[in-house]
């Protein structure tokens, strides 16, 4: 039997659990291996492929050492990406052993769409062994899987001649929104204290920050001592890349937006909740926190950030971008 059959059949295993409707095993570099559910074409097997693996890189680099799965969150579903790093028996881990690729967890990686009122937790204790058989397989078999090449007609090449064409001179609106650049002072003390009674009513908060567009943190609390202002700047611009490219995969699947996003660790929960423009995310150790009381204390504060965020870009004016202007008022201040 080849390959991709036998991967074809765990696949279908999963797929046969209440509510999931489809899952694609996907390479890192956002390759897809094997698929099964509901699909409507190649491309968009190949356009969710790429946007999952994105998602998934981003989750790797903001986790490296212990992520276990990425839920994204929204009205009409729930999608699941996973790494295939489920703990291996003996036997296999002396084969991985033999070929050097013993640390090789996040080679590949399983996305599962589900519908919203299913628990994608359950499903992921559910589908382990299929995951653990999955692994098998793939490293068992010594294959190695190869992007396909892309071929374009002519049409296609006309296409991207034409896309470097340069453009006659038009007409831009050169406007620049200030609330991408800052909040008032108001409304900043209270996103403080939004975010000072988080800390209060979750104790093992590590930090917790709400970014706006461009991935520049509006307003922050940091808990952890490991994590310094610099690496938190990092954090923040990663988590709002991956909601972006969430928001992206969500609508490739189901014409819908993400609402909130779910990094399960070993050790701790990342949260990302989309407040419009901007994003609330959250890092919560699991020593004294339970992941259902998370999720009834979270959307609370969530929705006073919420209204804070809209209240801003409602406020904000639109000026011209005039460097004259600008430069006088850094000369007058």
């Amino acid at each position: 039997m080849h390959l991709k059959d036998k991967i074809g059949i765990h696949l279908d295993q999963i797929k046969q659990l209440k509510g999931v409707e489809n899952a694609v095993l996907t390479q890192r570099d956002g390759n897809p291996i094997q698929s099964t559910g509901v699909w409507f074409s190649k491309d968009e097997i190949f356009n969710v492929s790429s946007a999952t693996s994105a998602i998934f890189n981003v989750g790797i680099h903001l986790h490296p050492k212990d992520l276990k799965y990425i839920l994204i969150e929204g009205k009409k579903a729930k999608i699941l990406i996973a790494p295939l790093n489920s703990p291996l028996h003996t036997s296999l881990n002396k084969i991985l052993e033999m070929q050097g690729i013993l640390d090789s967890n996040h080679e590949f990686f399983i996305a599962i769409t589900a519908q919203p009122n299913i628990n994608l937790g359950g499903i992921f204790l559910q589908t382990n062994e299929c995951l653990k058989k999955i692994k098998t397989t793939l490293i068992t078999s010594g294959e190695s899987f190869k992007p396909p090449l892309i071929q374009f007609n002519n049409q296609k090449i006309q296409n991207i001649i034409e896309g470097f064409n340069i453009k006659e001179t038009e007409d831009f609106d050169l406007r620049v929104s200030s609330f991408s650049l800052s909040f008032s002072e108001a409304i900043s003390l209270e996103l403080r204290k939004v975010l000072k009674n988080i800390s209060i009513t979750i104790p093992d908060l590590n930090y917790a920050f709400i970014t706006i567009e461009g991935g520049f943190i509006a307003s922050k609390i940091l808990k952890n001592t490991d994590i310094d202002s610099d690496k938190l700047d990092k954090i923040s611009a990663m988590s709002y890349s991956l909601f972006q490219t969430a928001n992206r995969c969500a609508w490739l699947l189901k014409k819908m937006k993400a609402d909130r996003i779910l990094l399960d660790c070993q050790n701790s929960f990342q949260f990302i909740d989309g407040l419009g423009k901007a994003i609330f995310s959250t890092e919560i150790g699991k020593l004294r926190q339970k992941l259902g009381l998370i999720r009834l204390i979270l959307p609370q504060f969530s929705k006073k950030i919420d209204s804070l965020v809209k209240e801003a870009s409602e406020i904000q004016d639109h000026r011209s971008f005039d460097i004259k202007r600008m430069l006088g008022e850094l000369v007058i201040k």
